[in-house]
């Protein structure tokens, strides 16, 4: 792939992520009954070995919430977030004066990491005018390369890449901060990128 392809492919993989940013960012100000704003998100393809180097080592313990994408069992969503600051997280989204239980935590994590996944396939789904959907989200704890491996293991043939969106969102003074990792399937990109004309 030449580098004026490759610099097409990532144009169109982060125009395509930041519309569901924004969609993302409305959904969460209607959920929460406040403004929210958003930075430039971060988006890069890795290869499955260098995403402990770059981005997230491997021992690290995490909360991660696992959507799978259905119809052609596109591939696997995985939103990572730090246990301390998925408590954060939840004392912003939830009611004011809410006393906070690991259930609640967790609940506010799958809601969280639903309206991301959902944006993001709603912002893929207005370019390529086809129906995108994901399974109910699963939440899990326990160090970030045991999830994602166990990912790789349970769903055969995954691709060699991993799709990284890195989301900021602001409200009030406070900040939502969560990685959301994309599996596919092979060819899976590819095949995005060719309906997105790339």
């Amino acid at each position: 792939m030449s580098e004026e392809q490759s610099l097409l492919r990532y144009d169109a993989l982060q125009e395509v992520v930041n519309i569901g940013g924004g969609h993302a960012a409305t959904a969460l100000s209607k959920m929460i009954g406040k403004k929210v704003e958003m930075d430039v998100p971060f988006v890069q393809l890795l290869p499955y070995e260098k995403v402990y180097e770059t981005i997230q080592s491997d021992d690290t313990i995490v909360k991660a919430v696992l959507s799978k994408l259905m119809g052609r069992e596109y591939g696997v969503f995985l939103f990572v977030i730090d246990p301390e600051d998925a408590e954060a997280l939840a004392y912003m989204v939830l009611p004011d004066y809410t006393e906070l239980s690991e259930e609640l935590v967790d609940s506010a994590l799958k809601e969280l990491s639903n309206i991301l996944v959902q944006s993001f396939l709603q912002a893929v789904m207005q370019l390529i005018d086809k129906p995108l959907f994901a399974s109910v989200p699963v939440m899990t704890m326990d160090m970030f390369g045991s999830i994602l491996s166990s990912v790789y293991m349970e769903q055969n043939h995954f691709s060699e890449e991993v799709f990284i969106i890195k989301n900021n969102f602001y409200s009030s003074g406070h900040i939502i901060e969560g990685s959301l990792y994309f599996v596919p399937k092979p060819k899976v990109l590819e095949a995005l990128l060719q309906e997105l004309g790339i």
